[in-house]
């Protein structure tokens, strides 16, 4: 029997990274999906992604028998915030790869580590560190060279839709951050899988007047495309969540960063965006960034739940 402890565990792992690495993978798609759906407001977009998603998230538990976790406790006004929060995030996430297109969406998206450094020492009361003086630097100089300088400075008198992207996509990053705090508050309280389940619940309640001024005809065109996007994203949030069930939380973090690699090379190969050098050089400080805050945080011992993907 012990001699077959170790196989077992070693695949158990194996399967936990695949289907961390696979739904990372995944998520990285959401730019074909909003580039395949035509004149349907952002709003609208993504209360058919979540409505469809809310309707497996409900199926996936029922066949499980999960249905009792979905029990409500305390704190739940917090789950109000949850849905709120995930609701700015995607509206801003969405518009940003509207914008500026996915590889510089997704990269600002995941500035969310800094912030949760910053943040976390003073709402969570953990401990603060001068080490996280680098991450936020690298972040700062990352966003600037995806920024473009010199395309701003531009877009201050032409109005580009490129510096409003830059903008939405900052604050998806940052509400991602406040997001993560959050779940992170409510770990004792509610499971991954029941905060997701709510938060989806919540933000359907948000965007559904974005939805109601949506024309039938439009919405029947698109219909297909969003069955899909609904589809294919929740699959990515069921297999990142039972992943990272059987995973430690620091791995679980770092491996999340494939997510931002994956929409770049989705954006550039699929999408044909053109991909610039500081874009590239500014992933590389980013992705730098928020692995040393996951090291961090490894090598301090803090608790913490995994960086979740964001839109679960």
């Amino acid at each position: 029997m012990l001699a077959r402890a170790g196989p077992f565990k070693s695949h158990s792992t194996f399967k936990s990274h695949s289907e961390v690495i696979s739904g990372s993978i995944i998520y990285g798609t959401i730019g074909i999906f909003l580039d395949r759906v035509q004149d349907m407001s952002v709003g609208s977009v993504l209360f058919c992604r979540l409505a469809f998603g809310l309707c497996m998230l409900f199926l996936y538990l029922l066949l499980r028998g999960g249905l009792p976790q979905l029990r409500l406790g305390k704190n739940r006004k917090y789950l109000l915030l949850l849905g709120f929060l995930n609701t700015v995030n995607g509206l801003c996430y969405f518009s940003a790869i509207r914008y500026s297109g996915l590889s510089v969406a997704v990269l600002l998206l995941y500035t969310a580590p800094v912030y949760v450094s910053l943040l976390a020492p003073p709402i969570l009361g953990e401990k603060s560190s001068s080490k996280n003086l680098l991450p936020l630097f690298l972040a700062v100089l990352g966003v600037a060279l995806i920024a473009r300088p010199g395309e701003i400075l531009a877009g201050l008198e032409a109005g580009s839709d490129f510096l409003k992207g830059v903008g939405f996509g900052m604050l998806s990053g940052f509400t991602f951050g406040v997001t993560i705090i959050t779940i992170r508050y409510l770990r004792h309280d509610y499971s991954g899988m029941a905060q997701t389940f709510w938060l989806t619940a919540v933000s359907l309640c948000f965007v559904l007047p974005s939805a109601a001024l949506t024309p039938l005809p439009v919405l029947l065109e698109n219909l297909n495309t969003l069955f899909l996007f609904g589809v294919t994203i929740t699959c990515a949030a069921l297999l990142y969540l039972r992943g990272i069930s059987g995973i430690r939380a620091q791995t679980g973090s770092i491996l999340a960063l494939i997510e931002p690699v994956s929409g770049i090379f989705f954006d550039s190969t699929v999408l044909k965006s053109p991909l610039y050098a500081s874009t590239l050089l500014g992933c590389g400080f980013i992705l730098t960034a928020a692995y040393l805050v996951s090291r961090g945080r490894a090598i301090e011992e803090v608790p913490e739940e995994p960086l979740p993907s964001p839109l679960a």
